[in-house]
């Protein structure tokens, strides 16, 4: 009989035990784990919206490229034979290369197109003088789009009286596309595998070799004590023209072995980098010329 007093009261004691009252510190941790569990499902649905973003707009860009005709061989970079060749009418006006007439048609904010060979980033290049900013976060199509498209500094000529540097703005998208795949010019070994970069305006084609890729960062306008490379758009003369030269070469993690010189003419690649708050990484490369060949 005393075992089974004892069983029946070891029973009773775990009947107790198991109605236990939630503490303050229970309730607490119990919040806790509720929001844990909202942020996580949070996070995922906004990693699934950003990742399905980035794929619609890489798909979007993909479209345009069917857009794009080829008049003959020679209208194609790719061809390796068409480098700096334009087109001018009778009176020496440029007239736009027949493979980006359907393109400039749908939108004529284009001014040409961007490509590096066996890299995400290919292409159009916006620009809009008096709105810098308007394809910040716009597709080619002037729909919203957080990944943008590419363009040029208001501040820069890309056609006639071309300004001595083309600069040209990307966003490094965590995802690979637009300009993210700019920052694996840190390494030589990236570098000498992609050293060309192929740059088209509507009205020429044109290719371009890496001078120096590098960190830096946004200063504030009142800033007078580095260089800004985001305002060097035309050089007055030589000595400004190899200040620009020696910053990029003095910022670069290795030597190219290209060294433009003053008239050269020049496009620089910029886009977001985390290493400093307003971070950037910059890539700058020369066009090649008949001279150079």
């Amino acid at each position: 009989m005393a075992e089974d007093a004892n069983g029946v009261e070891d029973k009773n004691i775990k009947k107790k035990s198991g109605k236990r009252k939630k503490t303050f510190k229970d309730r607490i941790l119990d919040v806790i784990i509720v929001l844990l569990l909202l942020v996580a499902l949070g996070s995922g649905g906004y990693l699934a919206r950003y990742y399905y973003i980035a794929k619609t707009a890489q798909s979007n860009f993909d479209d345009l490229k069917s857009l794009m005709d080829i008049d003959d061989p020679e209208d194609d970079y790719d061809s390796g034979t068409g480098d700096n060749k334009s087109y001018k009418t009778a009176d020496g006006e440029l007239t736009i290369l027949k493979k980006y007439k359907k393109l400039y048609e749908k939108n004529n904010d284009i001014a040409g197109w961007l490509k590096i060979d066996d890299t995400t980033i290919d292409y159009p290049v916006m620009y809009t003088p008096g709105d810098n900013e308007y394809y910040l976060h716009l597709d080619f199509d002037k729909n919203w789009s957080d990944p943008g498209t590419p363009f040029i500094d208001e501040n820069c000529r890309p056609f006639d009286n071309r300004t001595t540097n083309v600069l040209i703005y990307g966003h490094n998208m965590k995802s690979g596309i637009m300009f993210r795949e700019l920052l694996q010019y840190e390494d030589k070994d990236f570098c000498k595998s992609h050293n060309i970069i192929k740059f088209d305006t509507i009205y020429e084609t044109g290719r371009y070799e890496v001078v120096g890729a590098f960190r830096a960062e946004i200063y504030p306008s009142d800033d007078t004590d580095h260089f800004h490379y985001y305002e060097f758009f035309d050089a007055a003369d030589n000595e400004e023209f190899d200040e620009f030269i020696d910053f990029v070469k003095q910022n670069s993690p290795y030597d190219t072995g290209i060294t433009p010189e003053y008239g050269d003419e020049l496009i620089t690649l910029s886009t977001c980098a985390s290493h400093v708050e307003d971070g950037r990484f910059v890539v700058v490369a020369r066009k090649i010329n008949e001279k150079d060949k």
